[in-house]
């Protein structure tokens, strides 16, 4: 995943419904992360919610990117 990419949101959280779709305008992988190794960091990415003026984060396992392909 990466900024540009339209997706899907897996997890609902207040005001966004599961299956929701997103673009992701912004993707950060924090130097210091809760875990026992770097092995355990993830990418947190900012995505803004399309059809409202509303950006949210969320880890990459919470999202899916859409195949826009055809």
């Amino acid at each position: 995943m990466k900024p540009g990419n339209l997706i899907r949101i897996n997890r609902a959280a207040i005001g966004v419904p599961a299956g929701s779709m997103a673009l992701i305008i912004k993707s950060d992988l924090p130097e210091r992360w809760v875990g026992d190794s770097a092995e355990a960091r993830e990418v947190i990415h900012t995505v803004q919610i399309l059809g409202k003026n509303r950006t949210r984060r969320y880890l990459g396992r919470d999202l899916e990117v859409i195949n826009a392909s055809r």
